[in-house]
């Protein structure tokens, strides 16, 4: 998705209504996006300095950090830059010289940072996987581990 920002020579603004396909294949953590929407606009100042304010909104699906399953993750995502920044910081993203903006890289370097560390949506009462199970104050235990035995007898001598 590029935009070639000779248009702003003709008009003051480029708007932007575009459904997004990314190749989410760059990053580990994101297996997937889906229903990826960009809405904004490109304006340029009396002093020549070209913007970008846009919201791009959609699920990346993303590993549970407890049960590794793949999971929805909704964001929304507020993009404010000043391209004039961007040139010094991501010189792939805006050819000054060629006057064209690949919005594809701004969005996906600022998805990657939005990809949450430690999210989970597993419910505490189903936490359970081959071998092993999530316990906590709530879950029942009925019987001690045997490792554990001797220290419950060393327990019930200090009552």
């Amino acid at each position: 998705m590029k935009f070639e920002l000779n248009e702003l020579n003709l008009k003051n603004c480029i708007d932007i209504n575009e459904i997004v396909t990314i190749d989410s294949n760059i990053d580990k953590r994101i297996h997937d996006l889906k229903d990826s929407k960009v809405i904004g606009k490109i304006t340029k100042n009396s002093n020549g300095d070209i913007y970008l304010d846009c919201v791009f909104e959609g699920i990346m699906y993303i590993d549970d950090a407890i049960t590794l399953e793949s999971v929805p993750y909704k964001f929304n995502i507020n993009i404010e830059e000043n391209l004039e920044d961007l040139e010094e910081n991501y010189q792939d993203c805006y050819q000054k010289e060629q006057n064209i903006l690949d919005l594809k890289q701004i969005l996906w370097q600022n998805i990657v940072l939005e990809v949450p560390i430690g999210f989970t949506l597993c419910n505490d009462a189903n936490i359970k996987g081959n071998g092993w199970e999530l316990i906590n104050e709530n879950t029942k235990v009925d019987e001690i581990d045997p490792r554990f035995k001797k220290l419950e007898d060393l327990l019930k001598g200090d009552d």
